[in-house]
This record gives C-alpha cells, sequence and structure tokens, in this order.
C-alpha cells in the first residue's frame, strides 16, 4: 500500500469486517481450548479487537492521511523499521 491514503469507507468496511468477524473468532479459540485457557483466550482476544476496532475508528475519523502501511513482504520487524526510517516517517 505504501504512501497510499485509505479512505474513511475503506476503514468503515474493514470495521465492520472484523466486528462482524470477531465474535466467530472468540468462539472458536473458546472451543478449542488450548491448553485449558479457551475462556482466557476468548476473553483476551475480543478486549485486542475492540482496542483495534477503537484505533481504527479514530483513523477513519481523524487521520486516514496520516496512517502508512509497510508492505507485507516486510514480515521482519527490523526490515520494516528501516522501511519507515527510510520513508522518514520515524
Amino acid at each position: 500500500m505504501g504512501n497510499k491514503v485509505i479512505s474513511k469507507e475503506r476503514w468503515e468496511f474493514a470495521i465492520a469486517g472484523l466486528t462482524a468477524s470477531s465474535p466467530i473468532i472468540a468462539q472458536i479459540l473458546k472451543h478449542d481450548n488450548l491448553k485449558d485457557h479457551g475462556k482466557e483466550h476468548s476473553e483476551e482476544f475480543i478486549a485486542d479487537i475492540e482496542l483495534a476496532i477503537a484505533a481504527m475508528k479514530y483513523v477513519a475519523e481523524f487521520a486516514t492521511d496520516k496512517v502508512i502501511f509497510v508492505p507485507l513482504e516486510d514480515t521482519d520487524y527490523e526490515a520494516a523499521l528501516k522501511k519507515l526510517k527510510d520513508m522518514g516517517v520515524i
């Protein structure tokens, strides 16, 4: 995505998709009950999703022109950090 500005509507679409799918994923975590912590993992996941959605709502409303994405191929943290430094973001 590079420096491409993502529209408010696109952010809102992503928020809707995350809001709709997160309860399903939480139920899977609860059902799988990994290491007998399914309920705990499910609740932690929902809390993380709620935080992400709050951040996305803020971006959609106030900061669509301020968000910079690092392409997915930069999965290495150091490579992504260097790219952000090279772009002058940090």
